[in-house]
């Protein structure tokens, strides 16, 4: 099987689409010409048509995390990924680490909580 390249990570302060599980297994497992994660990645599980996803403030959370890598996936788009990260509802967050290492799945719906949430799971790193 070959695994999209994850060349590098978003620009701080941005969202990147996780559109398909390979491009999740790169980061989580890279390949031997890929270079493993550095830093910490936030993923959101998300969908369209989800109240409480929009109601999240992503503005204010990629301005007090300018540095953290943010991606979304869209459980509509990327299915097999949030099924493979035991997603069971959304909105939901996870944190992958260098080594395969993860925190979460824990559904947030409320901006404060994830701010809090993130900042704790960086610290305790």
């Amino acid at each position: 099987m070959s695994f999209a390249k994850v060349t590098s990570l978003p620009p701080p302060g941005s969202i990147h689409l996780l559109a398909s599980h390979e491009e999740f297994e790169a980061m989580y497992s890279p390949g031997p010409d890929q270079a493993p994660l550095k830093e910490p990645v936030l993923i959101y599980f998300t969908a369209s048509w989800c109240g409480a996803c929009r109601g999240l403030d992503w503005d204010f959370i990629t301005s007090e995390f300018p540095s953290l890598p943010i991606y979304k996936c869209d459980i509509d788009i990327n299915k097999y990924t949030s099924g493979f990260c035991g997603v069971k509802a959304i909105p939901s967050m996870l944190m992958l680490y260098p080594g395969k290492r993860i925190v979460g799945p824990i559904q947030i719906s409320n901006t404060a909580r994830l701010a809090t949430w993130i900042h704790t799971t960086l610290k305790t790193a």
